[in-house]
């Protein structure tokens, strides 16, 4: 029983900076009976935000970015619940966390903004390879770009949700 306790403190603890629309909030967590950890959440960008800040640094759609995210986590940081490698609220396997976070000397380890940082810049190279948001979003999700005759069911519907012609113009 106390290790349940314990853990849900510490997932608690893990999504608690980006509860809430504006994160302005103090909040007190009890993370052990004798102790409790104060997370400040003053003056920090939700994670939303912080999308949106890589995003404009590079030239990516903050509006596509979002649409990604909340198809593949809903916005949250979780690991993948498939079985894969995939983790992070835009869905990073990790060989390609690795090999991203290497080319752009990101420091830190594999921390929710640099699993942002990584899914965006990768986007970012994917656009610039196939010269189309939609080729992009394909290939991120699944290597490389196929033609839509090609797709499964869940390609396809996780292609059709989002409107292409707000990006694609």
């Amino acid at each position: 029983m106390k290790y349940l306790i314990l853990y849900g403190a510490i997932g608690l603890l893990a999504f608690a900076p980006y509860a809430g629309k504006n994160n302005t909030a103090q909040k007190k967590i009890k993370a052990n009976p004798k102790k409790f950890v104060e997370i400040s959440e003053t003056n920090e960008k939700t994670i939303q935000e912080t999308a949106d800040s890589v995003c404009l640094s590079i030239g990516v759609p903050p509006g596509l970015v979002r649409e990604i995210g909340q198809n593949e986590s809903g916005w949250r940081c979780i690991k993948s619940l498939s079985g894969g490698t995939d983790y992070g609220d835009l869905q990073v396997i990790d060989e390609t966390f690795d090999y991203w976070y290497n080319r752009l000397n990101l420091e830190g380890g594999k921390s929710r903004y640099n699993y942002l940082v990584v899914a965006i810049h990768y986007l970012k190279y994917n656009y610039d390879r196939y010269g189309s948001w939609e080729k992009a979003r394909f290939a991120y999700a699944r290597g490389s770009w196929r033609s839509p005759s090609t797709w499964t069911c869940l390609e396809e519907k996780f292609m059709t949700k989002i409107d292409w012609g707000k990006y694609d113009l």
